[in-house]
């Protein structure tokens, strides 16, 4: 009971750092702009790519954040456009999130090696507090009520990129209540809502024949955020191409991660991160590991018909 207790009170007071639960963190950022960029779909070279992903924040404490997120997108023959989809879930203590939407990204080639990109999102979202999960001596107490928002969710984004480098800036929630949302947003207006904006970029460097660096960063602003409205990151990875990648991670939040990665076969690729904060020593008996995976699949011709063989006879 008293570790139960202890890692409530711990929650209660750290969820105020949780600007991931605004718009979600992972180290993989890299590999899935997709979520913070609706601009991002088909960018990549295969035609239909798809990515499923899961965080578990501070593993083994009572009501710990859970983060997952499954997106997938088809870029068309003419490479002029490109649609998808996307889910995230995300939970912490009594807490949670659930949000759906579908993507539109219309790609201009400027040149043979450089393309623009404009994308378009639009779902919805579920937002509730579930006042059973929690311990309460007054159950009229109307922070321990059990709600549930539904809101619409709007959001667009712009990218330019290349073969070696990508500079991408969303804004993929412009009008929805965001994961801290209480029943008071409700009464705002459309303009009113939470916001985030996210600025990405990253570059291929080539060592040699079959070995890269490819270094990466990553800007939220979460406005009118009450401790900090801006959390960045920074990365870099070492490449052996189509076979093996690890790197490490770190953030203005004090979290720092490593990384690796293997291409299961040329379809599939898999990643893992391990994510720490060193604050969390300051904090007896408390573990705030983080533990990171990422499955991704490429594939070309998914949708493609197939040629019917005509045989001929006299």
């Amino acid at each position: 009971m008293k570790n139960k207790l202890k890692n409530s009170f711990l929650l209660l007071i750290l969820t105020s750092t949780l600007y991931a639960q605004e718009l979600p963190h992972f180290n993989s950022y890299m590999f899935n702009q997709f979520l913070y960029n609706p601009a991002s779909g088909g960018m990549y070279d295969a035609d239909f790519n798809a990515s499923v992903g899961s965080r578990l924040q501070w593993a083994g404490t009572d009501g710990a954040p859970i983060t997952g997120f499954a997106w997938a997108d088809h870029r068309f023959k003419k490479n002029s456009m490109s649609v998808g989809v996307m889910a995230i879930y995300d939970s912490y203590g009594a807490r949670s999130n659930t949000e759906f939407a579908g993507n539109f990204t219309y790609i201009l080639r400027l040149t043979n090696k450089l393309k623009l990109s404009f994308g378009l999102r639009a779902g919805f979202g579920s937002y509730g507090f579930d006042g059973s999960k929690l311990t309460v001596f007054d159950t009229d107490d109307p922070l321990a009520m059990s709600y549930r928002n539904n809101y619409p969710k709007f959001g667009g984004g712009v990218q330019l990129y290349g073969r070696k480098f990508y500079v991408s800036l969303g804004f993929p929630d412009l009008a929805a209540i965001g994961a801290k949302a209480s029943p008071a947003d409700v009464d705002k207006n459309f303009f009113q809502k939470n916001k985030n904006f996210s600025l990405l970029g990253g570059y291929r460097f080539k060592i040699s024949d079959g070995f890269g660096l490819y270094p990466n960063a990553k800007l939220h602003y979460f406005p009118g955020n009450i401790n900090s409205s801006v959390r960045a990151d920074v990365s870099l990875l070492v490449e052996i191409t189509d076979y093996f990648w690890a790197g490490a991670n770190y953030g203005s939040l004090g979290n720092a991660a490593l990384m690796a990665g293997t291409f299961i076969s040329s379809r599939f690729r898999f990643m893992y991160a391990y994510e720490f904060y060193a604050k969390s020593k300051a904090i007896r008996g408390v573990a705030f590991n983080v533990h990171e995976i990422n499955l991704m699949v490429q594939l070309d011709d998914l949708f493609a018909r197939k040629s019917k063989e005509v045989i001929v006879t006299e």
